[in-house]
């Protein structure tokens, strides 16, 4: 009868231990989703300073909002840049890294990576990296972008 007794113990112990491994599961599921990034950005000049061009404007795709970039142009095929997407779910900061590939073009496109710095609200704990596509327009300082990648949160 004791045997008997040991054996549902076990049992409920054994369900017990189950019940909370698919709990914890879930929950870490939960919070370990990722943002599969595809967006595009038509940016206007705000101001400049030196080397540095400020442009902004409306950023579609997977997070729409407003985009704001500092982007780093001497003369050299190497850019840089910082960057802010400020949409109705949070924002997301991060810079870039992009090469020019016609310099002596009126319109060069440039080819790069990003890497996110930061977020807030619902993109509070976003990280990650992904590829920078665009095109630089001379006549007015104005900025086509494209990003793509996959963002951990």
């Amino acid at each position: 009868m004791r045997f008997d007794l040991l054996l549902r113990r076990l049992a409920a112990l054994t369900l017990v231990a189950l019940a909370g491994v698919g709990t914890s599961s879930a929950s870490s599921a939960a919070a370990s989703r990722v943002l599969n990034v595809r967006d595009e950005g038509h940016l206007h000049l705000i101001s400049s300073s030196g080397s540095e061009l400020i442009d902004e404007g409306p950023a579609m795709g997977t997070i729409p909002g407003k985009v704001r970039v500092h982007f780093i142009y001497n003369g050299n095929p190497a850019v840089a840049a910082r960057f802010t997407i400020r949409g109705h779910s949070g924002s997301i900061s991060g810079r870039a890294k992009a090469r020019l590939n016609n310099t002596t073009s009126p319109e060069p496109s440039f080819r790069g990576a990003f890497t996110i710095t930061g977020g807030s609200g619902r993109y509070a704990h976003i990280h990650g990296t992904g590829e920078l596509f665009g095109v630089f327009i001379r006549h007015g300082y104005a900025l086509i972008v494209q990003t793509i990648g996959k963002l951990p949160y």
